[in-house]
């Protein structure tokens, strides 16, 4: 897939926050307050499908809805677009725009993919390791480039029809408290056959 970098103006779209969240029936006396998204090419959402993850307490995860191969674009992240000034702090949705882009984004420095984000922005966490061991289990990787999209999500690996999709946050995001849920490690100890009675550590 070719990735274009056209000026930043002419991709982005100012959406209602009120009227697209619901929130406008109840405050009718209100302005609906206008928000900047990223318009992204919706039609990669395509790929892959929404539904329940495999992996206890992880909500919905996202599925390979196409054979994807290795290098492949599964999606753009998209969102709305964030500075400092509007950062949301415990918003575990947000990714960053990488810095040499910020030129040409400014001043927006961040994706807020929880309300307006692609498919992509369903994909579940899963460790790269357990116990020092690799647990193959991550086939999709989160990518910063320093044009448009940005952000965009790629196939480590093929991925099958049916599959899903896996991938790390990154170094700094919170996984202890979710990754130490027992029916978590459980399943992710289970899956990688390996013996996580006594000792239990991971990397992501």
């Amino acid at each position: 897939m070719r990735l274009f970098s056209p000026p930043l103006k002419g991709w982005v779209a100012f959406l209602s926050l009120l009227l697209l969240t619901g929130a406008a029936v109840a405050q009718e006396d209100k302005p609906p307050k206008l928000v900047p998204i990223l318009k992204i090419d919706e039609g990669l959402d395509q790929r892959t499908e929404i539904r329940p993850s495999l992996i206890p307490g992880g909500g919905n995860g996202l599925y390979a809805a196409v054979a994807l191969k290795q290098g492949d674009v599964i999606g753009m992240l998209g969102g709305q677009l964030r500075s400092d000034e509007d950062y949301p702090a415990g918003n575990y949705y947000v990714a960053s725009i990488p810095e040499c882009a910020w030129e040409e984004t400014k001043p927006y420095k961040y994706l807020d993919a929880k309300h307006f984000g692609a498919h992509v922005s369903r994909i579940n966490f899963a460790p790269k390791t357990i116990n020092g061991v690799d647990t193959g289990f991550q086939n999709s990787a989160l990518r910063q480039i320093c044009n448009y999209p940005y952000v965009i999500f790629v196939a480590l690996r093929d991925i099958a029809v049916g599959e899903e999709l896996w991938s790390s946050y990154g170094p700094h995001y919170h996984y202890d408290a979710f990754m130490h849920e027992p029916a978590v490690k459980e399943f992710f100890c289970n899956r990688a056959k390996i013996d996580c009675r006594e000792k239990y550590s991971f990397e992501p």
